[in-house]
């Protein structure tokens, strides 16, 4: 083979190899868009998203997963609302370069279930590590779409994860008074009621759910504290709030 020609295939593989790893929000060919409704029911939604990754096998997979489970979480659907459905499928675009897709169904949360956001951080109330060890503190955290910041809001003024319930802990009423999650039981410490401007009321001591010395970052523990319904650190959104 000529010296040139040996230098243009080298030149070709090199470039096939360092493409990147990309996420796209369009289906594959099984699949007419990356987002189309299943089904509408009376109390849920049930919404098909399809990812598609390039790359190495394992890197395109990666990617294919990211990209559907970003699609569902810009449409709302935190993840584990989400389940496989199909895939991941490969179309090898040559020895070490493939084009894989895969697709997700998720199925929106029934009112008043889901994650509470925090209006002035953007951040989710979390079960710190998704631990259900009694006094396990409840912070602000980066909205993941994990078990650990999914909440329901029951008719008894429970909020509940984990099948745990949110909790004053010690029940005491004091300003600074930490949040924890615990057993449920019949106590006041564990009853809220929700206000105007999306503020949660502790019923025992009537002080509100608020971040420690109203912060934003991760990590920031949950407190009671003097409610202030003009204080956007207390007002708090989300499915779960939407009832």
């Amino acid at each position: 083979m000529k010296l040139s020609r040996l230098v243009t295939v080298a030149l070709a593989l090199a470039a096939t190899l360092l493409l990147p790893a990309t996420a796209v929000a369009a289906p594959a060919a099984p699949a007419a868009s990356d987002s189309e409704p299943a089904s509408v029911g009376a109390s849920a939604t049930t919404q098909d998203f399809t990812g598609i990754g390039h790359g190495p096998y394992n890197i395109a997979v990666e990617a294919a997963w990211n990209g559907a489970y970003g699609l569902a979480a810009q449409a709302g659907y935190p993840a584990y609302t989400c389940r496989r459905t199909a895939g991941p499928v490969a179309r090898p675009i040559n020895s070490t370069f493939y084009e894989v897709w895969v697709k997700i169904t998720c199925t929106r949360p029934a009112p008043g279930t889901g994650q509470i956001v925090g209006t002035a951080s953007s951040r989710c109330v979390d079960v710190k590590g998704a631990k259900t060890k009694e006094g396990t503190p409840i912070q602000l955290y980066d909205c993941n779409g994990t078990v650990a910041q999914a909440w329901k809001l029951h008719p008894d003024g429970t909020i509940r994860a984990l099948d745990r319930c949110m909790d004053v802990q010690f029940a005491r009423t004091e300003n600074g008074t930490r949040i924890g999650l615990n057993k449920c039981h019949e106590g006041g410490n564990q009853r809220w009621e929700r206000l105007p401007n999306g503020l949660l009321r502790s019923l025992h001591s009537q002080r509100c759910l608020a971040p420690l010395n109203n912060g934003s970052n991760r990590d920031t523990p949950l407190v009671i504290w003097d409610c202030d319904a003009n204080n956007p650190a207390q007002q708090w959104r989300g499915s779960a709030m939407s009832v």
